[in-house]
């Protein structure tokens, strides 16, 4: 799938799965949004999360800071495209520059805790040229900011945790929210 038909996607399902367990999976596989985020695996084990998650018709993205084992070195992304995860989610520029290089769609997680953080986002996207910005946590004025300065698409994560902030975070401008809670799962 091309970035044009993954940025759709996206605006397509506006409730991104974040899955954290296996023992989600029966959820996952019945709900109607076709997007998912991998937050936990092991090296040994991603491969088969992304397969089975690929089998279930679900346009899966790896989250390879959360994965247990994996190193911030471009041969985790080599070793992810092989899995035939569709992207990659990263704190990390110089790999998401890497990963997006090597034809993954690549989405930039950005963990902002105070103002010097969120200032720091325009610099480290100029690395990573990601295709899509992940705010965490999802707070709706950083999310109207981000979507005022920057022409990168947006994600909202952490504590989006329901209906009423998901939503907010939708109208300040982000094109998806991503969210562990089942309940928002079902908006």
């Amino acid at each position: 799938m091309n970035r044009d038909s993954l940025l759709r996607c996206f605006e397509d399902n506006p409730v991104i799965l974040g899955m954290t367990s296996w023992d989600e999976f029966p959820l996952v596989k019945e709900n109607e949004s076709e997007i998912v985020f991998t937050l936990f695996g092991t090296v040994s084990n991603i491969c088969q999360i992304v397969q089975d998650l690929k089998k279930a018709g679900k346009i899966v993205f790896v989250n390879v800071d959360m994965v247990d084992g994996l190193a911030s070195k471009n041969s985790v992304v080599d070793f992810i495209k092989q899995s035939m995860a569709d992207g990659i989610v990263s704190s990390k520029p110089h790999l998401l520059r890497y990963a997006r290089e090597n034809g993954l769609f690549t989405i930039h997680r950005f963990f902002i805790l105070d103002s010097t953080s969120w200032r720091s986002i325009g610099k480290q996207l100029e690395i990573s040229k990601a295709d899509i910005i992940n705010i965490t946590p999802g707070w709706t004025k950083v999310i109207s900011w981000t979507a005022e300065l920057y022409d990168t698409p947006i994600i909202s994560s952490g504590l989006v945790c329901d209906k009423t902030t998901a939503i907010d975070n939708l109208k300040a401008g982000a094109i998806s929210i991503c969210t562990t809670n089942h309940d928002v799962w079902k908006l």
